[in-house]
């Protein structure tokens, strides 16, 4: 495997929107950082990039309170994407994973609280297509 130049841009690399996402999503999840989707075309260098994540890492990245306990588990949920992406298996797989899925957003949410609200419809979840679980874990989860 040949090193990559640190001059080269990430474009003449070959990489298109799905590449330059999964990178994000792995620095994300190895450094811990919340990382803008364009990151790659913002810094279309690797030297680039790395010169911004070494000074992200390097200021704390504007620490807020809470924040350092959220990214962590940004960065688990950017590698749980990654992996359900590459994933082949069947509908029973899928609907066991979409039922856990739910029950730890509904755990999240209170479901436990009694509120109905609060609580996940596990038939709608096992009915629910892939694109329908995704948007449910965007719009729950920010």
């Amino acid at each position: 495997m040949d090193a990559v130049q640190a001059e080269a841009s990430f474009k003449e690399l070959g990489f298109d929107s799905l590449t330059a996402v999964e990178l994000r999503n792995r620095l994300a999840a190895a450094t811990g950082l919340r990382l803008p989707a364009g990151m790659v075309f913002d810094y279309p260098e690797a030297a680039v990039l790395a010169d911004y994540l070494l000074e992200r890492l390097a200021s704390g990245d504007g620490a807020t309170p809470g924040r350092d306990a959220v990214d962590p588990v940004l960065g688990q949920l950017a590698r749980l994407d990654t992996t359900l992406a590459t994933l082949d298996t069947d509908d029973e797989g899928r609907q066991r994973i979409a039922q856990r899925l739910g029950a730890l957003l509904a755990k999240w949410n209170g479901g436990g609280s009694g509120d109905p609200a609060a609580t996940t419809d596990f038939d709608a979840l096992e009915a629910a297509s892939d694109d329908e679980m995704f948007e449910l874990i965007d719009r729950e989860l920010p």
